[in-house]
């Protein structure tokens, strides 16, 4: 995995390009880091007027902190595919010009999207470990999992920043397919308050296994709201995805690591 030891060997050129980013990415901010809640909570406030005060589709306790711990997964994942996906073009200049580990940028959007990812988490769960104190012994778990969790996003950033650089339309259907693979993804329901989820047993599996999201989210989730530790089969899978992710990650970058000067 040379691809990732590159973070170790060049560790001062990854600082200052995931300081870079962070600059970038808040410059002419009032709020800076904060933003990284407001999407959140705005997205929360809609789906629990919606589907928990207007519509009464989803009766969960502490509903708006169910949203929340599902987001933090979500949020995570789609702003770093969505920024990973044009890294190494929106640096073509730099890619062109000096030889060096081009992994480490879609990583630098990795680790500026941790900084909002770490904030977001410490919010939610202090709020859950006040509200729910079944969460208080499971928490911890939440924690653990967040590590395969971050290796799975890592491993897709490279996959699409560099599929980008080959075929361009990749950066446009990252975008496009994001959205209905939001409400595919279990964030503001569970797949056993589909009411006929039952009838549609390949379907519900399909769903669960078929999306490489919603085990991890699961395994996150469970401890952190649930207070129970996650099933066996979504913890397994998620740590199974994650090594999967960054194997073709490494793979794909490897592939096309000698193409990308000259395809900028």
């Amino acid at each position: 995995m040379a691809v990732y030891a590159d973070l170790f060997r060049y560790r001062e050129l990854y600082r200052n390009l995931f300081r870079r980013e962070l600059r970038v990415k808040y410059r002419g901010s009032l709020l800076g880091v904060a933003w990284s809640l407001v999407n959140p909570l705005v997205l929360v406030a809609v789906y629990t007027l919606v589907f928990s005060v207007l519509w009464r589709a989803f009766s969960i306790p502490h509903y708006p902190l169910f949203v929340l711990s599902g987001l933090l997964v979500w949020a995570f994942f789609q702003s770093t595919l969505l920024t990973a996906s044009g890294s190494l073009i929106g640096h073509a200049n730099l890619v062109k010009q000096v030889r060096f580990p081009r992994q480490l940028l879609p990583l630098a959007v990795v680790g500026t999207n941790l900084v909002s990812l770490v904030v977001m988490l410490v919010v939610v769960l202090v709020l859950n470990l006040w509200a729910i104190p079944a969460t208080r012994s499971t928490f911890w778990a939440a924690l653990l999992f967040m590590v395969p969790v971050v290796a799975l996003v890592s491993g897709l950033a490279i996959i699409v920043a560099s599929a980008t650089v080959v075929f361009r339309d990749v950066e446009h259907l990252v975008a496009t397919v994001l959205l209905p693979w939001f409400f595919l993804t279990p964030i503001f329901y569970t797949f056993e308050q589909l009411p006929r989820i039952d009838e549609h047993p390949v379907l519900a599996d399909l769903l669960h296994y078929g999306n490489f999201v919603t085990p991890p989210l699961i395994a996150v989730r469970d401890p952190l709201f649930f207070g129970e530790l996650p099933p066996v089969g979504d913890a397994v899978y998620t740590v199974v995805a994650a090594l999967v992710a960054l194997a073709l990650g490494a793979a794909v970058y490897q592939r096309v690591d000698d193409q990308l000067a000259a395809a900028l």
